[in-house]
């Protein structure tokens, strides 16, 4: 079994004001090209999906739609907990 962990995305997250949606989109898609091509059986997400614990429209429509790509991926297991920043409201997906 290949387990990808990852964590820490801070999605929404700004930079001296600068939005940075482009580069949360760039490392999404980077993330779900890599769990297609080394055939990732399960993904371990661990705390801080979002920045804030009310994240944006824009930051939920980018965790919502990778989501949704690797569920059509080789990926059947995708664990989210919670850190600091997340809401479980916000992070609890049922299929």
């Amino acid at each position: 079994m290949k387990i990808l962990h990852t964590s820490d995305w801070h999605i929404g997250k700004t930079l001296y004001g600068r939005k940075r949606y482009e580069e949360f989109e760039a490392f999404l898609s980077w993330l779900a090209e890599t769990i297609q091509q080394e055939q990732i059986d399960a993904l371990l997400i661990a705390g801080d999906v979002f920045d804030t614990n009310t994240p944006s429209n824009r930051a939920q429509e980018l965790y919502y739609r990778f989501l949704c790509r690797v569920a059509a991926s080789f990926c059947r297991h995708v664990v989210v907990i919670a850190g600091n920043h997340d809401s479980p409201t916000f992070l609890n997906v049922s299929a």
